[in-house]
This record gives structure tokens, C-alpha cells and sequence, in this order.
């Protein structure tokens, strides 16, 4: 990684370029490595998703609801579906079919972008078109780390303030929940983190250069998508810039998702021991201040970390060769490239502007072969 292929460096908004054809794609651009891109294939990609997703969570809304009747008896059913009923989250079953619901985004995300492109599949997860275990890693021991500190103080805090801290209490079915907060939770967080930061950021890149737009513009989908009070939906509103914002500097979603699975573990595993709420929506500007900076010293670990171990944070996109296509000759019938005299069935790497992207080949300009954008 160069200096130069960084994004965040005060350069032109134009994509960044290592020559006439080779472009440095970062992150949230990552649309346009397909040279087949349009516009509205993000639109189309998004109905796809939404079909797939509503066909699996009915599937699963079957087998979980005939599973509850075989194992709980049919008043089951009424205790969850009738008027007035509260659901209990910590309740494994709810807690379940609650938070294995949105893992499905994962499968119906990967065959709308399967059919709608770009390819590999793995660019929605960073720009090496993989996850990269190896940062995830190290991102996932940082956030624990930033966690549990500030748990600490917290728990300081509190015994300084009112004495002996609360006592754990486990729930009922506690091992259960163990079970699906290690197993289903971190699931929950990806498929959350490939949509809201995965999928949105790319396509508000497709249309939009300026990587503030990719962040920004999806925070309010994911914020009111929580049923909070205004403290909560700000701390919510602050974990989705900060989450897009690293997710755009380190060219992948391994920090996003695991800020997302650490804040996820902890709050469901202290209300499993009963040392929280999970079904409370109020909350106050002490508990926004201390997830927020929480929150912002991870970033700064991990954005320092990129920095001083070279972490790859832009894709370098090529064109194809223009002796491999065809195009159009100049009496009509398609040619193959580089046949003729000199400018005849010559292609060139043009941008044909906006929406499309960069990134066709033109058809031979009658009387001059064309020339390559700058």
C-alpha cells in the first residue's frame, strides 16, 4: 500500500489512478469494478434481496412455529401471537427465531448480488474480494479488550456510587441462551453489518463519489430500526458512523463487524445473567457518552493499526485488453478489435458519465481512432 492509494489523503474526489487504465477503487466504489455496471442494478438487486429474504423467513416462521407446538403444546402459539402478549427476548425460543431472522439476510444478499454482480461475491466484504481473517481477528481481541475496560469502570463506578454492585442472577434456560449468543448473535451482527454497511454503502457509491454520502445516508435505515428513546437512538445513530467510517478506511467489513459482535455479546450476555434489561428502550446521556467513546477509541485503535501495518484499503481495478473484444467496424458488422489499418476496430477505456460507470468500451469514432481519458 502506497500513500497514494489511501483514500482518505487530500486528493482529487475523482476515483483514484495508478495510470490511463488501472484505477484504485476504495471501498464504498467497489460497484464499479464490474465494467458491466448500471445505475439501476443496485435498485433491481435490492428487490431481489427483499424477495429471497421474505421466502426465507416465512420458511422459518414455519418450522419454528411447528417446532414451539411440538415441544410447548399449542397454547405456545397463543402466548406469543395473541393481542396484548409481551414477547420475553430472553426467552430462548424467541431469543432464537428473533435474531436467527436476520441471519437470513446473509443468504438472500448473496443471491441477489450473484445474480446482479459485481463479482466475486466477496467484495461486499472488502476490497481483496474476502474476508480477511487475520484483521478480523486482531479487531475482535481490540474490541473485547475496549469492552471490558470500560465494563470495569463502569462497575467501579457503580459500587463508588451505590455500593455492592448487583449480584449475577441467571435467567431460565441460561445455557441455552449461552449457546445461541456465541453461535447465532455473531451471525446476526455480519448479516446486519453486509446490509447496512455492505450493500448500502456500495450502492450509495455507485451513484455518489464523496465516501461521506456512503456513510452518512444509511445511518437513519439502521438507527430507527431500533424501538429506543432518543439517548438510545443516538448512541445507535453513533455506532453506524463510526462502524461505515471504519469500514470505508479499512477497506472491509472485519471492523464493523466486530465492533457489532462485541457490543452485541455483551449487552445480550449481561441480560442472560441478569445484570441488564434487554427489553428496555429508555436511556440516558451517561450510557450515549460511555458507548460513544468506547466506540471511538476502538476506531482509533484499529485506524492506526491499518496504518502502520499496510492494511489494503483500495482495489486496483483494470480494464480488459482491447484485442479480447469486439466492436463495432465501420460499415456496420461488428469486427474483432485490432483488425485493420491503423484506428480500425481500435477500443478505448472511455467514461461515458454519469450514471453509468466509468468503464466501456466505446465504438469507433468515424476518421480517428479513439483515445484513452487521462
Amino acid at each position: 500500500m502506497t500513500a497514494r492509494a489511501t483514500p482518505w489523503r487530500n486528493e482529487p474526489p475523482a476515483d483514484h489512478r495508478t495510470g490511463p487504465a488501472a484505477r484504485l477503487l476504495p471501498y464504498h466504489r467497489l460497484g464499479h469494478a464490474d465494467p458491466e455496471h448500471r445505475w439501476w442494478k443496485p435498485l433491481v438487486e435490492l428487490l431481489l434481496f427483499g424477495a429471497f429474504y421474505l421466502v426465507l423467513a416465512i420458511v422459518l416462521g414455519i418450522v419454528w412455529a411447528v417446532g414451539l407446538v411440538a415441544v410447548r403444546g399449542e397454547e405456545a402459539l397463543d402466548e406469543v401471537f395473541l393481542p396484548g402478549a409481551e414477547l420475553d427476548i430472553l426467552d430462548p425460543a424467541i431469543f432464537f427465531v428473533l435474531f436467527f431472522s436476520l441471519v437470513l439476510m446473509i443468504p438472500a444478499l448473496l443471491a441477489a448480488r450473484a445474480i446482479m454482480g459485481p463479482r466475486p461475491l466477496g467484495l461486499l466484504l472488502s476490497v481483496t474480494g474476502r474476508l480477511r481473517p487475520g484483521l478480523l481477528g486482531r479487531c475482535l481481541l481490540a474490541a473485547l479488550v475496549v469492552y471490558a475496560v470500560a465494563q470495569a469502570a463502569a462497575s467501579l463506578v457503580e459500587y463508588a456510587l451505590a455500593g455492592t454492585p448487583a449480584a449475577p442472577q441467571p435467567v431460565e434456560g441460561f445455557w441455552w441462551l449461552i449457546a445461541m449468543i456465541v453461535l447465532v448473535v455473531p451471525l446476526q451482527c455480519a448479516a446486519e453489518e453486509l446490509v447496512f454497511r455492505g450493500y448500502l454503502l456500495q450502492t450509495v457509491g455507485r451513484w455518489l463519489r464523496r465516501p461521506v454520502f456512503a456513510i452518512l445516508l444509511p445511518v437513519p435505515l439502521f438507527t430507527f430500526g431500533h424501538l429506543y428513546d432518543a439517548w438510545g437512538l443516538l448512541a445507535v445513530a453513533v455506532m453506524a458512523v463510526v462502524a461505515g467510517y471504519l469500514t470505508w478506511r479499512t477497506g472491509g467489513l472485519e471492523a464493523a463487524i466486530a465492533l457489532h459482535v462485541v457490543n452485541n455479546v455483551v449487552a445480550t450476555l449481561l441480560g442472560a445473567l441478569g445484570l441488564a434489561d434487554p427489553d428496555a428502550v429508555e436511556s440516558t446521556w451517561v450510557a450515549l457518552t460511555v458507548s460513544a467513546g468506547t466506540q471511538l477509541v476502538f476506531a482509533w485503535w484499529v485506524v492506526r493499526f491499518v496504518r502502520r501495518h499496510g492494511v489494503e484499503v483500495t482495489r486496483t481495478v483494470r480494464p480488459p485488453r482491447p484485442g479480447a473484444l469486439p466492436v463495432p467496424g465501420p460499415a456496420g458488422p461488428a469486427g474483432l478489435a485490432g483488425r485493420g489499418g491503423p484506428g480500425e476496430g481500435t477500443g478505448a477505456w472511455v467514461c461515458p458519465g454519469p450514471p453509468a460507470c466509468p468503464g466501456h468500451w466505446a465504438a469507433r469514432t468515424p476518421g480517428r481512432a479513439p483515445e484513452p481519458l487521462p
